[in-house]
């Protein structure tokens, strides 16, 4: 039995490692020529020639970043370094690669290779999400269908496109996947606050390493994209919705608690001393203390006899006030935070390209858009879709309400604006 499991792990492993040879050959062969040309190296977004002044400053004094670029916004000037891990990220890969000394020949080498081979990687994480939401067949499917899905996606992760919007979703990818194993392991350990009291390893070890994992990777992508506070927004979401869903199945809720404190907070700890912003803080600091208050007061429910569907009222309840208390207590920062949900708007009448509504890419309804990120995917997704909320319902899995929330949440993104197509283009591999 261990020798059959063993051998369709390697039947697995091997399929994954041909499919990431297949994304690479798609992002790094086929435009080979249009970046390397004679003794030229170019590179095939605008923006990675501004991200490459910077690896070129780091670098050469690695491990100092300059913290203002004349040459940005001119004549005026404009600080950088706030969120420039995905330079360091680079600059560091490529102080490797040149032992410490590396060539301009190697640095740009490294610049345009760098996110057509993060591109072709994102075939691991998303193995690993299929295999543990469902099997590794179904892993193996959609890791091959993430590799070779055109549209944003794949146009942001080629040769010499050189910008952090890969990492951008190598991060969040990979967030999600350790979200998923800490969530399921620790419903599956029924981990409560005992456990954790009694300091029990054997039962905390798993999903603690798993919410550390995530943590680390949410705030290293806080560091990397200003817009990061989507995905505590989705999380957010996440855990008010299985904490519903648990009360009302009298199951515990203390393993929600456990895992999203240690996320938010590790993130928290990464991303506010280096920029410790009203916004940031405040998102936070709600992301951190209501899920405590959630599990209290279901605790205390419990303990009473209260009739679980008082729960999800309760917390409407306690969430209209405080809203009303923040509102009056704090406006602009109030105000700032409703603003922030923009992001769900559609910007019908904007002249940023990739900012416009997937559905309306020119003011008018079209499928064009859709089809060319995702063909058939699209279509698909939303039949899966329909079945995993039955699912969910019917059986309340914490890892496919996760899964369904992170699809859902960052599809209404997607059609609001199509650059966001590059993150969908996950969820739609595995719904496929």
């Amino acid at each position: 039995m261990d020798g059959h499991k063993f051998n369709k792990n390697i039947i697995a492993g091997i399929l994954v490692a041909l499919i990431f040879g297949v994304a690479l050959y798609i992002r790094v062969v086929l435009p080979y020529n249009h970046v390397f040309v004679g003794d030229w190296i170019k590179f095939t977004g605008v923006d990675g020639y501004f991200f490459m002044r910077l690896v070129d400053n780091l670098v050469h004094n690695f491990p100092n970043l300059i913290t203002v670029d004349p040459y940005f916004l001119y004549p005026d000037v404009s600080s950088v370094g706030i969120r420039s891990f995905f330079v360091y990220l680079l600059a560091g890969v490529t102080w490797l690669v040149g032992l410490g000394s590396p060539t301009q020949h190697v640095i740009d080498v490294v610049g345009v290779y760098f996110p057509a081979v993060l591109g072709a990687s994102i075939v691991i994480p998303v193995y690993f999400i299929g295999k543990a939401l469902f099997n590794r067949w179904a892993g193996v499917i959609a890791a091959g269908l993430v590799g070779i899905l055109p549209g944003e996606f794949l146009g942001r992760s080629i040769l010499g496109f050189t910008d952090y919007h890969v990492v951008e979703v190598m991060f969040t990818t990979v967030t999600m996947l350790f979200l998923i194993l800490a969530v399921k392991n620790a419903k599956e350990r029924a981990l409560t606050f005992k456990h954790i009291k009694d300091l029990s390893w054997p039962t905390m070890a798993k999903p603690l390493i798993y919410s550390l994992l995530a943590g680390v990777f949410l705030g290293a992508y806080f560091l990397t994209w200003q817009g990061a506070l989507l995905f505590v927004f989705i999380i957010f979401v996440y855990i008010i919705i299985q904490f519903i869903i648990d009360h009302l199945k009298s199951v515990s809720t203390d393993y929600l608690c456990f895992v999203s404190a240690i996320v938010f907070i590790v993130a928290s700890l990464m991303f506010l001393p280096v920029s410790p912003g009203r916004m940031f803080l405040a998102a936070f600091i709600i992301a951190i203390v209501i899920p405590i208050v959630m599990a209290v007061l279901s605790h205390f429910m419990s303990s009473r006899d209260i009739k679980p569907v008082i729960y999800p009222a309760a917390l409407i309840g306690l969430g209209l006030v405080s809203l009303v208390i923040f509102r009056i207590a704090a406006p602009s920062l109030y105000q700032g935070m409703i603003n922030s949900f923009n992001i769900f708007t559609w910007p019908v009448g904007t002249t940023v390209y990739e900012m416009r509504p997937l559905l309306l890419p020119f003011g008018d309804f079209s499928w064009a858009v859709a089809w060319g990120n995702f063909s058939t995917g699209f279509f698909l997704s939303f039949i899966a879709l329909g079945i995993l909320v039955y699912l969910v319902v019917k059986r309340g899995e914490s890892d496919k309400t996760l899964f369904v929330v992170w699809s859902l949440l960052i599809l209404a993104a997607t059609l609001s604006m199509r650059r966001f197509a590059y993150y969908f283009v996950v969820n739609v591999a595995l719904l496929t």
